[in-house]
């Protein structure tokens, strides 16, 4: 995979994120901490989980040493959230942006404690497992606004954003 799929591939994340996170927004802070009793509990927690996601596997895609999961409880608002959101979306962004096809290439060994795994991947493989899993996740975090809250969604199929709705590039 190229360094500019990989690159489109993450615009659009972030893209979709931030329409999920409009969505978002129309919660109070007590429904977005909410534990709702599915996957990660709240949604609060799911968008805390991508984060943290996102940090650990550079960590990893890095070869340095990987952090623990951030604390759920550390972040209590929709600011903090999307304030920790926006610091690690940086740190990615600056990270793919820095790829070439060599290094995208490149085996990286990992290892994932909580699962007992000892792996490697090609680097790219790994990215886009990881936009993979913030879809998972933007998908049931969509299900739950809808389903829990009656809130409005959107649709978040990379398509649209290849038709020109993804102007914001990062």
């Amino acid at each position: 995979m190229t360094p500019e799929a990989i690159r489109k591939i993450y615009d659009y994340s972030y893209w979709a994120f931030e329409r999920v996170w409009n969505c978002i927004c129309k919660l109070t802070d007590e429904q977005f901490t909410q534990e709702l009793g599915y996957s990660m509990g709240s949604i609060r927690n799911h968008v805390i989980h991508m984060v943290s996601s996102h940090h650990r596997w550079v960590n990893r895609l890095k070869g340095e040493q990987v952090l623990p999961h951030l604390n759920f409880e550390d972040y209590s608002s929709l600011t903090s959230v999307k304030a920790k959101w926006d610091e690690a979306k940086a740190e990615f962004l600056d990270f793919i942006y820095s790829l070439d096809q060599a290094q995208l290439d490149e085996v990286v060994r990992y290892e994932i404690h909580s699962r007992g795994v000892v792996s490697s991947s090609q680097r790219w493989e790994v990215l886009l497992h990881l936009a993979n899993h913030s879809t998972d996740h933007r998908s049931q975090i969509l299900a739950m606004l809808h389903q829990q809250f009656g809130i409005q969604t959107i649709e978040q199929d990379m398509i649209f954003f290849l038709w020109g709705e993804g102007v914001n590039k990062g």
